[in-house]
């Protein structure tokens, strides 16, 4: 059904929309964060007993049974989840020995950070709407351009002293104001 909004209702209207929409992405954003900080958690923890996951790799007939054995509960040193072990098998054997520890202790720190972030969007009004305005800043450094045409008065034109009706007026001015 068509409605008539004011121009104050109009804007409600979208600030509520960029406000959901903010926070939908931030979710989205949020459960691929976590699944990546779950990977890097499993490839940190196979680094840790890099030889034990090259011998089970490699005694293993095929994928599945190396799978099976990366996720086996009675492991304990080396117990991963479905997609930490095939993050581990989709690694060439030179890649599994070359990880860096570093560069991944860097990502789950970066990626936590992330999360934080995150979270913190989806809880908190104030920093959504803190994002808010920085992205229209980033809007109007984009695309704002100062206006290309003038407004000038014609010479026909009425002003603001044209307007106010002449009428005899009588001022009275006392000691008191």
């Amino acid at each position: 059904v068509p409605r008539r909004f004011t121009l104050r209702s109009a804007l409600d209207c979208f600030l509520d929309f960029r406000i959901e929409t903010i926070r939908r992405r931030s979710a989205f954003q949020l459960r691929r964060v976590k699944n990546r900080a779950h990977i890097v958690d499993g490839l940190l923890l196979a680094l840790n007993v890099i030889d034990e996951v090259i011998e089970i790799i490699r005694s293993a007939p095929d994928q599945m049974t190396a799978r099976v054995e990366l996720m086996d509960p009675g492991n304990e040193r080396l117990s991963l989840s479905r997609e930490q072990a095939d993050a581990v098998l989709r690694l060439q054997l030179g890649q599994l020995t070359r990880l860096n520890k570093g560069k991944l202790t860097d990502e789950r720190k970066t990626l936590e950070a992330s999360r934080k972030e995150l979270e913190k969007l989806l809880s908190d009004d104030n920093a959504v709407r803190d994002l808010m305005r920085d992205e229209f800043e980033n809007l109007k450094g984009t695309f704002g351009i100062p206006r290309r045409t003038k407004i000038e008065a014609d010479e026909g034109e009425l002003n603001d002293i044209d307007l106010i009706r002449n009428s005899r007026s009588v001022i009275v001015v006392t000691r008191g104001g």
